[in-house]
């Protein structure tokens, strides 16, 4: 494939680059950036994290990352999906594996993955206050900043290497459930979801993260739909010799399809590995033991030695905010003996009382 400039950006003529064009399951497209994604049609949620205005998806994660490993060798991401996170990764860091075990999902990462290597981004791409793709050269955007209006190449300058398989505690092959039109959610099948699953099974071939002996590993990253304990487990030796910064996303009802708490995550690091803490996206030490923060799924557990000590705590996202209560005006008191004696007044009801 060729190099494409910044300037010859066309998302018409990419969709005829990919054998993904034939498949009516598929389709492309593109954030405010100009980051392109293939994915599945009709997929609402895809659109709604990836498309039209928004940046790279969960951009405060990769933020986090970059700002505490800006040097990093080699990335893990484990539940690569299509890509999107295994893309921004290879902006910065020398090395990015990217896991992903589903096959149709696969494709896609791949896919998106040679064509975003051979597309030059500059500006942005998307009108918000029109609605459209529209590219803007002199609007500069980005999601790292450097400075004032200033912003970190989306170049993909990395060796990205991609594996079509699981990961767990023991290697072997296991079932996932395919969800469709909701892919992000494909998951391995849990022993108590067996014989009674709606969804359609797919064998993927599972192996563990220690047994690819991978050197420089800064950053280890798991969002497995419940699966990250498992994960961790066969991860243990990279981990203890390695002492990555471990990003996973952790939601309560997802442990336990696989028998577990987040508790045994803090146990695992804390007790086990010993020399970590556990941060959320703003740099704040959170305790020793599972605290559940609104509209926060992923927690960072960071050997000390990096020694963060941030608390950025002002710094939010829409999920994490209450819903505003609504005042509730209290009635005027009324005194009885002067008040003028009214008729009541019928309640009007549309469809019943109309006339």
């Amino acid at each position: 494939m060729k190099k494409y400039l910044w300037n010859e950006w066309d998302i018409n003529h990419f969709r005829t680059l990919s054998p993904l064009q034939n498949d009516p399951t598929k389709e492309l497209i593109h954030n405010r950036m100009g980051r392109l994604y293939w994915v599945t049609a009709g997929d609402a949620l895809y659109v709604q994290r990836f498309a039209r205005e928004n940046g790279p998806y969960q951009g405060r994660n990769l933020k986090f990352l970059r700002k505490y490993k800006p040097n990093a060798r080699t990335i893990v991401d484990i539940g690569m999906n299509v890509a999107n996170n295994t893309m921004e990764y290879s902006t910065w860091a020398q090395t990015v594996h990217g896991f992903e075990p589903f096959p149709d999902t696969y494709r896609m990462a791949v896919a998106n993955i040679e064509l975003n290597q051979h597309v030059d981004l500059k500006g942005r791409y998307y009108d918000t206050k029109n609605i459209c793709t529209s590219h803007d050269p002199n609007h500069n955007d980005g999601w790292f900043k450097l400075g004032k209006d200033m912003f970190a190449s989306l170049e993909m300058t990395a060796t990205v290497i991609t594996h079509n398989e699981g990961l767990g505690d023991i290697p072997g092959v296991m079932e996932m459930e395919d969800h469709p039109n909701n892919a992000g959610h494909n998951c391995i099948l849990a022993e108590d979801r067996k014989g009674k699953t709606k969804y359609s099974l797919h064998q993927v071939t599972v192996n563990t993260l220690d047994s690819y002996n991978f050197d420089e590993v800064d950053i280890i990253k798991i969002d497995c739909e419940g699966y990250e304990f498992p994960i961790l487990k066969g991860a243990e030796n990279t981990i203890r010799t390695q002492r990555p910064i471990v990003q996973l996303e952790i939601v309560e009802a997802q442990c336990a399809r696989f028998n577990y708490t987040p508790d045994d995550l803090w146990d695992f690091f804390i007790n086990k590995i010993g020399n970590y803490g556990v941060y959320d996206f703003r740099g704040k030490r959170l305790p020793d033991n599972w605290l559940r923060i609104k509209g926060v799924m992923d927690r960072f557990f960071v050997p000390l030695e990096l020694a963060i000590n941030e608390d950025n705590s002002k710094i939010s996202h829409p999920g994490m905010k209450e819903p505003k209560e609504k005042k509730v005006k209290e009635p005027k008191p009324v005194n009885v003996t002067t008040a003028k004696k009214t008729k009541p007044t019928p309640m009007i009801i549309p469809g019943l009382n109309d006339c």
